[in-house]
């Protein structure tokens, strides 16, 4: 294993959930609640209002918080 160049790559690295250690679950399982989120709307199942609470807590818990943290997550191979 090779130490990190950068701050960033560094942070990108850090496990911040015990649950889900890796990062590329953390950001597919985010993706999959991203996508359910409109679905649960269009059924009648959830509110709008609901929905964004529901996906601000999932990003709290999975340690993803938007688009920048996508971007910043070690692709595998990396």
């Amino acid at each position: 294993m090779t130490t990190p160049q950068t701050r960033a790559e560094a942070r990108a690295n850090r496990t911040p959930n015990r649950w889900i250690p890796s990062p590329q679950a953390r950001l597919w399982l985010y993706g999959v609640l991203v996508a359910l989120s409109p679905v649960g709307v269009s059924y009648g199942l959830i509110t709008v209002e609901q929905g964004g609470m529901w996906l601000v807590l999932a990003s709290a818990v999975l340690g993803v918080s938007n688009l920048l943290a996508a971007r910043n997550t070690p692709k595998a191979g990396e």
